[in-house]
């Protein structure tokens, strides 16, 4: 071969040398570029997808401890370390900055291998609807005490539950004597130990007792404010059997109802839709009666004073859902210190909601619809109340007599005495209240 043979050959061996090196990292450069694309997207996927379960969490669970507190920070799991995800094959770490109660700017972080992405969601802090579950027949925060013939059940429907938060010594007191007082089962706080909490005898719940998975948690509805509504002037007393046409009281101020003596009949005709009204004092005693005619509901809001006796009744002959009375009470008068007492042979058919004042119900007095109160509820005598719920989450129930209650009780604490009897009925046909509850009401204005 010959020089210039020799010179050509080495040229093309170099030429097809430095081709397969440059071909190699050419193919390098493009692997890595997928595999830092494919890191990027699946850190990505990981903080997107953390961030949405969060939000649901915060819109659905009012249990979440992913909400703080006015103007503070949570970190999930902590500042620095990440939640192994091994679906993702990842990891993944939540910030959530609560400012002024406003705006919840939460920081969800996705980690894939060595690669990081991060994204920034604001959420307008506001109210939610109040749609609480009662899933069992008796809950109370702190403490249930039941009488020698006290019973409460579920008449078959299961699984039949009482549950309580506590995990206080003898937080649930079930007496000595050998007799089904709780005919399902009896869940105590998370942690506790039911030969701690449980004071009696044991056998008197006719299931298991054992600590709940997680604290349930039950918030008292927001009072609507109706100082704002545009209520016209109306007649100053009604005290006679008269029908009031939706001109004569819709969305008017009545100072007075005043029926005390005689036996008359007042009667709102709602026509075709719903209707308003606001009423100073009402007060129902012998047998007089107040009617709700009409396809449409009658809500109905009292200042200051609601008195009813004898055998008086309010929408006897309706359909309960078709009354809602709210309560604002006597401002004067220091809080959960008034009482609303419905005693004698009284008889009411509808939703009633009292902001602070407690509840009383006596004699043969007898209520038919979901009672809510920020204040507590006692039922003496032959008192009966058929409700969805007993709603009294910062008060106690107390029951002593021939009581009898059908749907469910929330309370602070439940006593019961005598020969009450607590049935659970979840087909009670009761429409809850459209009502709002502080925060839980979580709208996204910006995702970055």
């Amino acid at each position: 071969m010959g020089k210039y043979a020799m010179v050509i050959v080495s040229a093309l061996i170099f030429s097809v040398i430095t081709y397969s090196y440059g071909l190699r990292n050419a193919l390098f450069l493009s692997n890595s570029r997928v595999v830092q694309s494919y890191s990027q997207n699946q850190a990505h996927n990981i903080a997107q997808a953390a961030a949405m379960i969060a939000i649901n969490n915060l819109r659905n669970d009012s249990n979440t401890n992913f909400f703080p507190s006015e103007n503070n920070i949570i970190n999930y799991p902590s500042v620095e370390n990440f939640e192994p995800w091994e679906e993702m094959h990842g990891s993944y770490n939540l910030r959530f900055m609560n400012q002024g109660n406003l705006l919840l700017v939460l920081t969800s972080t996705g980690l894939f291998e060595e690669t990081i992405y991060s994204t920034n969601i604001g959420l307008i802090i506001g109210n939610s609807i109040w749609t609480p579950n009662f899933d069992q027949v008796l809950h109370a925060e702190d403490s249930i005490t039941l009488g020698g013939n006290d019973y409460i059940g579920c008449e078959g429907i299961l699984p039949c539950q009482v549950t309580i938060n506590s995990i206080d010594q003898n937080a649930v007191k079930l007496g000595t004597q050998s007799k089904i007082k709780i005919d399902g089962d009896l869940f105590i706080g998370p942690g506790g130990h039911p030969n701690v909490v449980v004071n009696g005898n044991h056998s008197n719940v006719a299931g298991k007792i054992t600590p709940l998975l997680r604290r349930l948690d039950y918030k008292m509805p927001n009072f609507p404010d109706y100082s704002d509504l545009n209520f016209l002037p109306g007649s100053s007393v009604y005290s006679n059997s008269i029908i009031l046409n939706p001109e004569d009281y819709d969305r008017r101020h009545i100072p007075e109802i005043l029926m005390t003596s005689g036996n008359n009949t007042l009667v709102f005709n709602t026509g075709n839709q719903d209707r308003e009204l606001r009423v100073g004092n009402l007060q129902l005693s012998g047998q007089n009666r107040i009617n709700v005619i009409g396809e449409g509901k009658l809500t109905v809001y009292v200042d200051y004073d609601i008195d009813m006796k004898g055998g008086s009744a309010m929408n006897e002959l309706g359909d309960l859902n078709q009354l809602m009375l709210y309560y604002k009470g006597n401002q004067e008068v220091e809080l959960y210190d008034e009482t609303i007492d419905f005693g004698g042979n009284t008889f009411f058919n509808g939703n009633f909601f009292s902001e602070k004042a407690h509840v009383r119900l006596r004699g043969t007095a007898g209520i038919q619809g979901n009672v809510i109160t920020g204040g507590s509820v006692i039922m003496r005598g032959d008192a009966s109340a058929i409700s969805r719920v007993v709603y009294a989450p910062l008060g106690s129930v107390t029951t002593d007599g021939n009581v009898k209650i059908r749907g469910a009780v929330i309370s602070y604490s439940y006593v019961g005495s005598g020969n009450t009897t607590l049935i659970y009925d979840p087909d009670l046909d009761a429409d809850l209240p459209e009502l709002e509850v502080e925060g839980g009401g979580f709208d996204i204005v910006y995702w970055n």
